[in-house]
């Protein structure tokens, strides 16, 4: 039994629609992921945890107002260290800083997503060295 073109047409769109709002709500939930460290691996003297995020920023250009959105890093928990700032942009200049901020003050520096657990973050105070 062959589907007409438009009820198969059809299928296709509302399977593509569970799809995406399948997609959209496991979006929403926890990452399951281990926290990412880097910095001084091994005889670090403090720690910084950090969370991700995002911003929207919007600029105007000519009467045209752009959304956009910034990745950024946000220090959640800060353990014998202190940073300049509180939040930090993903690029690769910022985190070039970061890391060197990190070597120099033997710090090691942990990521957790945005929406961490309990569990993520006791798993990146392990990794610092907290308990």
């Amino acid at each position: 039994m062959r589907l007409k073109p438009i009820v198969r047409t059809a299928t296709v769109m509302a399977l593509a629609a569970i799809a995406t709002g399948t997609l959209s709500f496991a979006k929403d939930k926890p990452a399951d992921q281990d926290p990412v460290a880097w910095g001084m691996q091994s005889g670090n003297d403090g720690c910084v945890i950090f969370r991700e995020s995002e911003e929207m920023m919007s600029t105007n250009q000519g009467g045209t107002y752009q959304s956009y959105t910034v990745k950024q890093l946000e220090v959640i928990d800060a353990i014998k260290a202190t940073l300049p700032k509180k939040k930090y942009s993903e690029t690769k200049e910022e985190l070039d800083a970061l890391s060197q901020i990190a070597m120099e003050n033997r710090l090691k520096l942990v990521k957790i997503p945005k929406k961490y657990t309990p569990e993520q973050l006791s798993r990146a105070k392990t990794l610092c060295g907290v308990q």
